[in-house]
């Protein structure tokens, strides 16, 4: 089977038509609908339903997507490394982190990942951990760190334990719940306007969960937020309740920016770990990434200290 034939296929699939196709691929769309056939009789299966309308996969054709996008993955870093050994190193390193990961390792990751591979393009997305692993499994991203969701591990994925997290409450400055001293229970905030970072009674969602735990409604979210970076003034500046990691609360707390309100018994801990696609050798800066992830977290476990503030 040729590698042309699979980049072609997925084009299509892409595009949604043999004409969008072709036209990404600079091809006529009689050369590209002989090409997909000759891959059919190959396989021995229908992998499209053709129509005026656009190309739709058959089930086959679906089955074929998820290998054939791995494959085309794996030549293409596979040429990628072998130009890079002849040239000057250059080449692209793509991370995915959950807002979690990414509040406790940026930007200490990226400063020690450019000072080792300087020539290397560095590509960072932040988005939940039900979005990242399906990336990871089909390498658009080289790996991930995230918490460990409830979702059945993929045999494609591969999870590497790196800190147990709980997780804890955070205020901004004068909040009224402060006034009364003492802790607080999950009952005692049900109706308090929440921030969550994550989607609402998902899989990755640990309030909600905390609250199902103790049997409580869940709170109802006054916001979703995708960011801790973008979290950390919306909660200094209103009256929701957000939650953030102890090494960055703590960091917060004293620079004077966030309050923590105290719970009586600690929310569902969180598992960060690091996925990597299984059976795929990682390129040298995602070595580097992952060894520098794993020393990170182990600092921040050991000693409960996020880097200097200080510029890097």
């Amino acid at each position: 089977m040729r590698l042309q034939r699979i980049e072609q296929f997925i084009a299509v699939v892409d595009a949604g038509s043999i004409r969008g196709g072709a036209r990404q691929l600079a091809m006529s769309q009689p050369a590209l609908t002989r090409a997909l056939q000759q891959l059919e009789e190959e396989l021995g299966v229908q992998l499209m339903l053709r129509s005026g309308r656009g190309a739709t996969l058959t089930t086959a054709g679906s089955t074929f997507l998820a290998r054939a996008r791995v494959a085309e993955a794996e030549l293409r870093k596979a040429s990628e490394e072998a130009r890079r050994s002849v040239s000057d190193g250059s080449g692209m390193l793509a991370l995915g982190l959950s807002p979690v990961a990414a509040s406790l390792l940026l930007p200490e990751l990226v400063h020690s990942l450019q000072r080792e591979h300087p020539k290397t393009r560095i590509r960072i997305l932040e988005t939940t951990p039900s979005a990242l692993l399906p990336l990871v499994r089909d390498e658009v991203m080289d790996l991930a760190v995230t918490q460990r969701t409830r979702i059945h591990l993929d045999a494609g994925l591969e999870y590497r334990p790196l800190a147990d997290l709980n997780m804890r409450l955070a205020v901004r400055v004068g909040h009224p719940l402060l006034k009364k001293r003492g802790v607080r229970s999950l009952q005692d905030l049900v109706d308090t306007p929440w921030l969550y970072m994550t989607a609402h009674d998902s899989h990755d969602d640990i309030v909600s969960r905390s609250f199902l735990a103790e049997g409580l409604p869940v709170p109802m979210p006054a916001l979703h937020c995708g960011s801790y970076f973008i979290a950390l003034d919306l909660i200094a500046a209103t009256d929701m309740l957000g939650v953030l990691p102890p090494a960055l609360l703590r960091s917060c707390m004293q620079s004077g920016q966030l309050a923590e309100l105290v719970l009586n018994k600690p929310l569902i801990p969180i598992n960060l770990g690091l996925y990597t696609r299984s059976g795929s050798p990682p390129t040298p800066p995602a070595k580097s990434a992952a060894t520098l992830i794993t020393s990170i977290s182990r600092r921040i476990v050991t000693t409960g200290l996020l880097r200097s503030t200080a510029p890097l």
